[in-house]
């Protein structure tokens, strides 16, 4: 193996779809090539034309329970051929399932280390199958533990996730990498959103951002900016992203009169999602689901106190009565929030030790601790060969 490393990221989803996983292989994948190093990523077609360079796309299928999600068709009869003319000398799977299986399976194939990266608690997601809910999330956890039992890492993105895997049985070694964000979330327009939405130029914006999913708890914000509003008829909450329970939730807040106070903006592009960054006050969030949550860790470049629902991974993202608030009740999150709204230089004093406790979120920290554990995943390969040689 030379200096400069050449590695397969094989992903269930990539771009044009939009999540955490997405923009952490992303920014990876750039900050790799921009040290010199090789990285080629293997990914579903979706129906737009993408020109990506170094990109490999596999036929796909639209998800029967999330239409807008792709689901890979794991099989090419050219795939031999290309990690052999590729030269590739690292496989790095996103995902346990589809092309994570493929990626496996190729890197038994050419005797290749395998890296995870366990972005997901997939278990929580098991209202997308099909079938039982219950069932579903069992097979997932025993999958779950096979697949990582196969690899030779596990980067799990926090120290909460790192535990879980250990205490399921994984016998893999496993790293705690957070994926680390560019600093750059304090350059929006602040105007933007009392634009888009002919807002008072004084009011008050709590924001999320991220899918709308049943996973993200949403409809436990929406509960909390209708009490919010009752007694702040100046505040305003604003949720930016897509998703399956975008329509639902929408409906929500007609049935409970909240138009005036709760907007949806849809899809976003990058500057318009700074945008949104810029213009708000506060950031809240409440799924209790996350791994890591990177855009909490935007918030905070951006800025911006935090206000969450408490869950051991929260935990270590935010630091309680320093950069935000932890909550355990409705009651609780909703008097976290009245009192930054209400105590405007506790808020900005917030938010200013956030932007700096965001700097251990730079990736500069994360790709170099993604190429140490790259190379340790090739020491614990040859160390695992010694073993079975014996």
């Amino acid at each position: 193996m030379g200096d400069r490393l050449k590695i397969g990221f094989f992903t269930d989803s990539y771009t044009p779809y939009i999540s955490g996983v997405v923009r952490s292989i992303q920014i990876l994948s750039e900050e790799l090539n921009k040290m010199g190093h090789s990285s080629f990523i293997f990914c579903p077609a979706y129906s737009q034309k993408s020109g990506d360079q170094n990109t490999y796309r596999f036929l796909s299928i639209p998800a029967p329970t999330h239409r807008d999600f792709a689901l890979p068709l794991p099989f090419s009869p050219r795939l031999s051929n290309t990690v052999r003319s590729l030269d590739l000398n690292i496989i790095h799977v996103h995902t346990p399932f589809l092309m994570g299986s493929l990626g496996a399976t190729t890197a038994r194939r050419f005797n290749l280390p395998l890296i995870f990266t366990h972005h997901t608690l997939y278990h929580s997601y098991a209202h997308y199958l099909p079938f039982g809910r219950k069932i579903a999330s069992e097979v997932i956890r025993w999958w779950n533990k096979n697949f990582c039992n196969r690899c030779d890492l596990i980067i799990a993105p926090s120290q909460f996730v790192s535990e879980l895997i250990i205490r399921s049985g994984v016998r893999t070694p496993v790293s705690v990498v957070p994926t680390g964000l560019p600093l750059q979330y304090c350059t929006g327009d602040p105007r933007w959103l009392k634009e888009k939405f002919v807002l008072n130029p004084k009011s008050k914006i709590l924001l999320y951002v991220g899918r709308l999913g049943k996973e993200k708890n949403i409809v436990f914000l929406i509960e909390a900016m209708e009490e919010i509003a009752k007694r702040r008829k100046d505040t305003v909450f604003v949720l930016v992203g897509t998703g399956p329970e975008e329509a639902c939730l929408k409906q929500l807040v007609r049935d409970r009169g909240l138009q005036p106070y709760i907007f949806f903006t849809g899809r976003v592009d990058h500057q318009e999602l700074q945008n949104c960054y810029a213009g708000a006050n506060i950031f809240i969030f409440a799924s209790k689901t996350e791994t890591q949550g990177m855009v909490l860790a935007e918030a905070k470049i951006a800025g911006l106190p935090l206000v969450a629902l408490y869950s051991p991974c929260m935990a270590e993202t935010i630091f309680h009565g320093k950069d935000g608030y932890l909550a355990h009740t409705l009651n609780d999150f909703v008097e976290h929030v009245l009192y930054l709204l209400d105590n405007e230089e506790a808020s900005i004093s917030m938010g200013q030790r956030g932007r700096l406790n965001a700097l251990r979120f730079s990736t500069e920290i994360f790709v170099s601790k993604m190429l140490d554990s790259y190379y340790s995943a090739f020491q614990y390969k040859r160390a695992k060969e010694r073993t079975y040689a014996f």
